[in-house]
This record gives structure tokens, C-alpha cells and sequence, in this order.
């Protein structure tokens, strides 16, 4: 008897199921925004199904569910060479914010082998990298005054919200319609004024239960060094008690969530949709194959 799968949307939350002859045999589990960004949040076979491949064939089905996407996993450590068949990466630059797990409970997690050590970095980041995002023409502010934080949408300009992700990514125009469906369809938005003006943002999209996924971490170029995207952060994690919050940065920004109360993910992959060219992908991914001293005695 063959395995059927069955694939359902339900706002931000995708999911995979295998079947055979009526019986649910496995699933896997993502939030998404729909258009640019998902995480896998649980892959799951039951017992006797196990050694089958049905995690890659699961894996598979929820990937194509979210073409086109850049998808993150946090793996099992047996299932490391699945997703590098599926062509994901190990990521080097996926963190996960300690606001609501104590740091007992992350030693612990890092015997376990899920994080690295606080502070930690990779060989090549510490030696300077010309960074991909070029703001070094940009005039900065040599002080603001009292910046003001919401968690609404209600009366912002999706249009300021859009050239602030632009100008902070590079200045590259990013497009309007989808900075607009993808920030009214996440669940928590944080934004940062000064006065009338944004100059600030961030969003999340959840499962509504346990998991979290941040998002466009971004203030303008000039008003960057006024502790403004720490802010943000902070207070768009408090609107997301209980939840396990997973962010990727860009690697110009370990170094500043590294001293930040996030930890590194040891076992965070990437799937980018397209081809990034290896001076960039460098700083984003480990080189496929890649393994911990550590885990070679696995």
C-alpha cells in the first residue's frame, strides 16, 4: 500500500501529512509568511515507519509547499544528511532569544548539543568581511530625541515601513505590495518613531502556541547606533511569551546578537530558493557537508 500526503494552509501555519490506508504515519510542520520565509518546526514519524525515508519524502512535500521561500530547520542530528539531499545548508547566522528560557534550561541544551557556546564565532568571523549591505555613505544622526515604540499597524505608512527596509538592506527598493501583504499577515509588528517618521520595524509570524519566527529587524542607516533594533527586539519578544523565538540575521549582526542574550543554533539549516553567489554564502552558510568535531563520533 502506497503513502498518500495531504498538505494544508491555515494562516501561518503549513502542514504535511503522510497516510497510509487511512492511518496517519508522519507530519511536518511550518509557519510562514506566505512569501518569503518559513521555518520547519516539527518533522515527526510514528515508530514503526521510522528507517523508511518518510521523514525525506515529508520534508520534501512541506519544501515544496513553501517554494520559493528561504526555509530553516532546526535538525535532528540523524537527519542532518536528509536536508543536505534536499539541498539545504547548515546556517551560521540562525539564533534563538533567551527572553523565556532561563539559562539553566540553555546549558543544558547546549550538552545537548542544540547551541553553541555564548559569544561564539566561526573561524572567518575574526577577520573583517566587507559586508554585502552598503551603508557607508549614509549620514548618521549624532542624536535623537525620544524615540516611540508600538505594536500596531493602525496609522502607519506602509510606504515608510518599506523604505526603511530598503535603505537598511542596501538601499535596494524593495517591492511595496509585498512588503504589505507580508507585514499585515504576521501576528506581532513592532515600529519605531521619531515623532511622525518610522525609523524602525520588525515582525514576527507564529503557529499561535509555541512558535515564533522574527523578521525584517531593520532601522534606518542614520539613526543606527541609538540602541533603536535592540529595542525593537526586546519588546516585540515580550509580545511573545512562551513562545520558543527563532531569528536569522545577516552576518555583519552576529557580533551584535552574540552580546546580545541570544544563543547560535548548532543544528539550524537553510534553504535558499535561487543561487547566492559564494563570497555571500559564506557568511550565511557553513560548507555543505560540514560537521562539529563532536559529531563525527556520532
Amino acid at each position: 500500500m502506497s503513502i498518500e500526503f495531504k498538505e494544508k494552509r491555515e494562516g501561518s501555519v503549513y502542514t504535511v501529512t503522510s497516510h497510509e490506508g487511512g492511518k496517519l504515519t508522519g507530519t511536518a510542520k511550518a509557519i510562514s509568511d506566505g512569501l518569503e520565509w518559513a521555518k520547519i518546526t516539527d518533522v515527526s514519524v510514528i515508530p514503526e515507519y521510522r528507517g523508511r525515508n518518510l521523514e525525506k519524502e515529508l520534508i520534501g512535500h512541506i519544501g515544496e509547499a513553501l517554494a520559493g521561500q528561504h526555509i530553516f530547520a532546526l535538525a535532528d542530528p540523524e537527519l542532518y544528511s536528509v536536508y543536505e539531499e534536499l539541498g539545504y545548508l547548515r546556517s551560521k547566522t540562525s539564533f534563538t532569544y533567551d527572553y523565556n528560557v532561563t539559562h539553566e534550561t540553555f546549558a543544558e541544551w547546549e550538552r545537548q548539543g542544540l547551541f553553541l557556546p555564548e559569544g561564539y564565532r566561526f573561524e572567518d568571523e575574526f577577520y573583517p568581511r566587507k559586508s554585502f549591505i552598503d551603508n557607508g555613505n549614509v549620514v548618521k544622526k549624532e542624536k535623537v530625541g525620544e524615540i516611540r515604540y508600538t505594536d500596531t499597524l493602525e496609522g502607519a505608512s506602509i510606504e515608510e515601513i518599506n523604505e526603511v527596509l530598503s535603505k537598511a538592506f542596501g538601499g535596494h527598493q524593495r517591492d511595496l505590495k509585498k512588503t504589505e501583504e507580508v507585514f499585515r499577515g504576521s501576528q506581532k509588528v513592532e515600529i519605531a518613531y521619531d515623532g511622525d517618521s518610522i525609523v524602525g520595524v520588525a515582525r514576527a509570524v507564529t503557529d499561535g502556541e509555541s512558535e515564533a519566527l522574527i523578521l525584517n529587524v531593520a532601522v534606518d542607516p542614520s539613526y543606527q547606533g541609538f540602541h533603536i533594533g535592540w529595542n525593537i527586539v526586546v519588546k516585540l519578544s515580550a509580545q511573545l511569551p512562551g513562545f520558543f523565538i527563532f531569528l536569522n540575521t545577516h552576518p555583519g549582526a552576529v557580533g551584535f546578537y552574540n552580546r546580545k542574550g541570544f544563543r547560535r543554533n548548532r543544528t539550524a539549516f537553510c534553504f535558499s530558493p535561487g543561487t547566492m553567489p559564494p563570497e555571500i554564502s559564506r557568511g550565511f552558510h557553513l560548507p555543505a557537508g560540514y560537521r562539529f568535531p563532536d559529531e563525527y563520533q556520532n
